[in-house]
Parts: C-alpha cells; sequence; structure tokens
C-alpha cells in the first residue's frame, strides 16, 4: 500500500462508507461484513489518533513540569553551596563536598633565577625575542 496520510485515509475510507451505504439493496447485503470491519477499524483508528493528540499535549506539558522541577532544583543546590559556604566559613576544606572550591592561599613567588628564564626566552634554543608559534619543536 502507498504511504498515505492519516486525513487522507480516513477520508477514502469515509468514501468507502458513503459508497456502501449509497449502493442497491443487494450490493449493501454482499458488504454487510466487509463495511462492519471498515466502520470497526475507522472508529478504532480515531480513537487512537485522538490518543496520541492528546499524548502529545501531556508529553509537551510534563516537559514543562520537567524544566521547572530542574530550575527549582538548582536554585535549592545553589542555596545549599551558600548555606554551606556560610556555616562553614570560605575556608574549611569541607566545602569540596559541596562542590565549592574553598578560599585556599596563594602559592608563594617562584625565586628570581626561574622568573628571568621565563622572560628571556619562549622555547629552548631561542634568541630573546625571537617571535616562536606555539606548535613548532624545538630544534634537536
Amino acid at each position: 500500500m502507498d504511504t498515505v496520510s492519516y486525513a487522507e485515509f480516513v477520508k477514502h475510507a469515509d468514501g468507502l462508507i458513503d459508497a456502501i451505504d449509497l449502493s442497491s439493496p443487494g450490493q449493501q447485503a454482499g458488504l454487510a461484513t466487509e463495511r462492519a470491519e471498515l466502520v470497526e477499524a475507522l472508529a478504532e483508528m480515531k480513537a487512537l489518533k485522538a490518543r496520541q493528540v492528546e499524548l502529545v499535549a501531556v508529553r509537551l506539558e510534563t516537559s514543562q513540569l520537567l524544566g521547572a522541577a530542574i530550575r527549582r532544583a538548582k536554585d535549592a543546590a545553589m542555596s545549599v553551596r551558600a548555606v554551606a559556604k556560610g556555616k562553614l566559613g570560605p575556608r574549611n576544606e569541607r566545602l569540596a563536598h559541596f562542590g565549592v572550591a574553598p578560599v585556599r592561599q596563594r602559592s608563594k613567588r617562584a625565586p628570581l633565577a626561574t622568573a628571568k628564564k621565563k622572560t628571556q626566552g619562549g622555547a629552548t634554543g631561542t634568541t630573546p625575542g625571537a617571535v616562536v608559534s606555539p606548535h613548532s619543536k624545538p630544534a634537536a
């Protein structure tokens, strides 16, 4: 059978039922069981289509409710982290259990000799001030 849209098929099936109803009584008697099957199948099809449309609406409504619940959960999680930070203090290492980075002491500056090496040349084997692309390999 060719692929036909739902609306086209319903229109075609209704046309078949009308054609049977308009036929002579002798033809109607011969097609009575087929007509009954077609009417029953068409009624079931219409009921299922109505249910499908209803379920699409329910799915959209459920998606909206889920989105709202996710937003509320994110807000609640943010509040939990804020309260934990307030109660434990900003430097407490137990904040890591709540997904909050505690305030830590900065590392001390590098010794002066190491700092000079970093500022004089970017890559090994280059002269000071030379432009080196980040992907170039040092000469061997």
